[in-house]
């Protein structure tokens, strides 16, 4: 198989600027989806998340600890790249929950698989701006995302994917292929349901 950076895809550049998360990111997967309480909420208040005082926008540092949190909270025992991509899905499900989110998940299953996927670098981009999502369709019900991310978390993309083609009644597969220090490839297949 051909490397995925080889494939003559241009990879951009990383930003220069610090990173920020959308308060809606953190308000999806936590006051939606997962709805911590006792010590995880304490615990996610702790590395600079509380959803009473949570300002607009938020630092990549403090999302990275509050997934950290909610692995050790809502997927004790599971292994990192698992509980990654549980919480993934997780955070499809509260960020349909969300203003921008039910607009997603009212037209997902209206759209279909392949017009949804060719939509993903644009919800990807409503969740982390800095983030890049390349798709080429490499055959029928097989497609390749190559993904462009200062601090990459691949299993909490597939997560992502796999439950946004959830949405549009098929049996998503997203396996994690090649990674690199900012970029990694997914690929993404899929059977009807």
């Amino acid at each position: 198989m051909e490397s995925w950076t080889e494939a003559g895809t241009a990879v951009p550049r990383l930003p220069l600027a610090p990173v920020l998360v959308p308060r809606r990111n953190f308000e999806g997967l936590f006051e939606h989806a997962l709805r911590p309480s006792g010590g995880f909420a304490e615990a996610l208040r702790d590395v600079g998340y509380d959803p009473e005082t949570a300002p607009e926008y938020l630092s990549l540092e403090v999302w990275r600890a509050a997934l950290a949190v909610a692995r050790r909270h809502a997927c004790p025992g599971l292994p990192g790249e698992e509980a990654n991509r549980v919480l993934g899905r997780h955070y499809v499900e509260g960020f349909s929950q969300t203003l921008v989110g039910r607009i997603f998940a009212t037209a997902a299953p209206l759209l279909g698989v392949e017009r949804c996927l060719s939509r993903l670098p644009t919800y990807l981009r409503a969740g982390r701006e800095d983030m890049k999502l390349m798709l080429e369709a490499v055959r029928a019900r097989e497609w390749r995302a190559t993904v462009v991310d200062a601090d990459p978390l691949p299993d909490f993309v597939a997560g992502v994917v796999e439950q946004v083609l959830r949405r549009t009644k098929v049996l998503p597969r997203v396996d994690v292929m090649e990674c690199a220090s900012h970029a990694y490839a997914l690929r993404i297949r899929w059977d009807e349901a």
